[in-house]
């Protein structure tokens, strides 16, 4: 078969595949997200091999606040570092939870491209993009007439199904140019993840240390909670609707 390259199919005269892939903005976007991933696990290996019980602590908390961050989003993140007064600065808490919004965010949204390409054929993450799909499509209108400020306060919202994921999907929808939308997500994303450290860094000047881990870990819970119930209704619904097919 004997395509142009500009249709997207290789032929004899094309580059090699690889330099191909390397020519797509989606795979340095990927790239960018393991350059993350790379940081994180850097960080976390040298205060699991540094010296003392802080550190080994520290070490325990960012692992936390990685897995937290990952399934509930930017506040339990946020909440999970806080949690253990004195262990992260301000700081340390902004730039952890940044880089695991950067990752995620860059990840999810380079496979998304890839996907709408038709280059990147996977059942599991085609049924995941179709879900965050239908999640965006269902607030497009909202939020188009909006455009990037729109897209900003999408974002910035820490609630289910809004936030730099599900605001990266709708930016495409509407018609972001990539760079331009995945801009817009990240500096929403890294701007609400500042307001919250701060917002978490005042009210930890007025619990003691046991008070703030039950406040986090409270509020932690609902959210993974509020978001296992709705993935679960989600499941069951669809499950509703697949039987009389199968029938």
């Amino acid at each position: 078969m004997k395509n142009d390259h500009n249709h997207g199919v290789w032929n004899e005269n094309s580059p090699p595949k690889w330099q191909q892939w390397l020519q797509m903005s989606e795979i340095w976007i990927i790239a960018l997200s393991f350059c993350c991933v790379l940081f994180l696990s850097i960080w976390y290996l040298m205060l699991l091999g540094s010296p003392g019980a802080h550190n080994v602590d520290k070490s325990k908390i960012l692992l936390t606040t990685v897995v937290t961050h990952i399934l509930g989003g930017v506040l339990p993140g946020v909440s999970a570092c806080s949690s253990a007064k004195g262990l992260f600065s301000p700081w340390e808490n902004i730039l952890l939870n940044s880089t695991i919004s950067c990752a995620v965010v860059c990840l999810v949204y380079g496979l998304f491209c890839l996907s709408c390409r038709k280059l990147l054929r996977v059942k599991f993450l085609e049924d995941t993009f179709r879900e965050l799909q239908d999640s965006a499509s269902l607030q497009q209108k909202t939020w188009r007439r909006l455009g990037i400020p729109g897209i900003f306060v999408f974002v910035w919202i820490p609630l289910f199904m809004t936030g730099p994921i599900v605001g990266s999907i709708l930016g495409r929808l509407i018609g972001l140019g990539m760079f331009v939308n995945l801009a817009t997500v990240l500096t929403s994303s890294v701007s609400s993840i500042i307001t919250w450290v701060f917002f978490w860094n005042k009210i930890s000047k007025h619990l003691n240390d046991i008070w703030l881990q039950v406040f986090s870990l409270t509020l932690v819970g609902i959210v993974l909670l509020y978001i296992v119930v709705n993935r679960a209704q989600a499941f069951f619904q669809a499950a509703r609707k697949n039987r009389p097919h199968e029938e």
